[in-house]
C-alpha cells in the first residue's frame, strides 16, 4: 500500500477513479467496469495496472477491492511525538496530552495543568533578558498560532512580566 498523497493522486485521474468505483460496487471483469464506469474497455485496461500496482485493486479470482488490506493500510499511521523531549518525567506526564510534534495543540482547563504547561512554555525564554513583544510573539508561534492567548496567559500566571511593552521572564 503507497502513501496517502499517493493515494489521492492515483484517484484524482477521472479514468482511475471510475474504474476503481466499478471494482468497489461489484465488477469483477474489465467488460463489467466498462459498462459499469462508461469507460470503453481501453481505458478500463489503462487504468487497472496502476490500482493494482497501488494495491486498491487486486486480480485474483476476478477483480476487486481487497478490503483486509485498505483497512490495515489505514490503521498505519505515523507515530507523532507527544511531550517534549527536554522535560521533566512529572512535566512529560502532562505534556505528553497537550503538546504533540513539539506543537501546544491545546490549554488544559485544569488550573494544575495549565501551570506545567505554561512553566514547560515559560522556560523557552533566558532569565533576566528582555523581550519586544515581537520577540515574544516569534518565540510562542513555534509552540502555538494564537500568540495573543499564551502570552497574555503567560503573564497573567505570573510566569512573564510585561512593563512598557517588555516582556521579561519573572
Amino acid at each position: 500500500m503507497t502513501d496517502p498523497a499517493t493515494l489521492i493522486g492515483l484517484l484524482a485521474d477521472e479514468h482511475r477513479l471510475r474504474v476503481f468505483a466499478a471494482v468497489a460496487l461489484g465488477a469483477r471483469t474489465v467488460a463489467e467496469v466498462a459498462e459499469r464506469s462508461g469507460l470503453d474497455e481501453t481505458d478500463v485496461q489503462g487504468a487497472l495496472p496502476r490500482l493494482v500496482g497501488a494495491g486498491l485493486v487486486a486480480q485474483e479470482d476476478g477483480l476487486h477491492v481487497p478490503l483486509e488490506a485498505l483497512r490495515a493500510a489505514a490503521l498505519r499511521r505515523p507515530e507523532r511525538a507527544r511531550g517534549a523531549a527536554d522535560a521533566t518525567p512529572d512535566e512529560q506526564r502532562i505534556l505528553r496530552n497537550f503538546v504533540v510534534d513539539g506543537r501546544l495543540v491545546r490549554l488544559p482547563a485544569r488550573h494544575a495543568q495549565k501551570q506545567v504547561v505554561l512553566g514547560y512554555v515559560a522556560r523557552r525564554f533566558e532569565e533576566s533578558r528582555d523581550y519586544e513583544e515581537r520577540e515574544v510573539n516569534e518565540l510562542l508561534r513555534g509552540f502555538h498560532d494564537d500568540t495573543a492567548s499564551l502570552r497574555r496567559y503567560l503573564v497573567d500566571e505570573g510566569m512573564l512580566e510585561r512593563e512598557a511593552g517588555v516582556y521579561r521572564r519573572r
